[in-house]
């Protein structure tokens, strides 16, 4: 017997959400790979965001076509962490909002509009509040393109499981210890 903590269930919506994703990437990464060869200095980057918008792409269907469990929906993100900047195995992609677009120009809001549309539908939000790791997918491809934040649910941070090292002063004219010292000291005191 299952409970209803352990119960699945898939998305109905998943199979049309991946296919309109991925639509939109292949439509971004054609446009890339055209405009991006024409420019010297960009010329570079070509095949790594090729690469990087490709691993989303696959990703983003991989998670879309997994099982939702019932109590990691409820519960959320577990490990919420703050989000590194893109890297990738040829480098370290730009980090500016909506670089991207400032890049590619007008065909690229194209591709923006086009993904905040598919963001703004209510089955779209529905996955995104399913699955927390989609919106830890999205997220630096939304700043790429200047996605507005208010598209993608933000995700809380978790309070750290271990706590931060307290720093004391000594008061002045007193001799300073070493802070492994006034550790020790600290635990001797405690259990006399």
């Amino acid at each position: 017997m299952r409970s209803a903590a352990t119960a699945t269930h898939l998305l109905p919506d998943a199979p049309v959400l991946a296919a309109r994703f991925g639509l939109i990437m292949g439509g971004l990464m054609a446009l890339i790979a055209k405009s991006f060869l024409r420019r010297p200095k960009l010329m570079g980057l070509t095949v790594v965001l090729w690469n990087w918008l490709s691993r989303k792409r696959q990703r983003f269907a991989r998670m879309l076509g997994q099982p939702v469990r019932a109590a990691a929906a409820a519960r959320g993100a577990r490990g919420n962490r703050p989000v590194a900047p893109a890297r990738v195995p040829g480098g370290v992609l730009p980090r500016g909002r909506g670089w991207l677009v400032k890049e590619l120009g007008w065909e690229a809001v194209a591709y923006t509009s086009q993904l905040t549309a598919l963001l703004d539908e209510p089955a779209m939000q529905a996955a995104l509040a399913a699955m927390p790791g989609l919106a830890r997918v999205l997220r630096p491809l939304c700043r790429m393109l200047g996605v507005e934040r208010r598209a993608l649910p933000e995700t809380p941070v978790t309070a750290r499981s271990t706590p931060a090292a307290v720093i004391t002063l000594a008061p002045s004219g007193t001799k300073a210890l070493p802070a492994c010292a006034a550790v020790s000291r600290e635990r001797s005191s405690q259990k006399r």
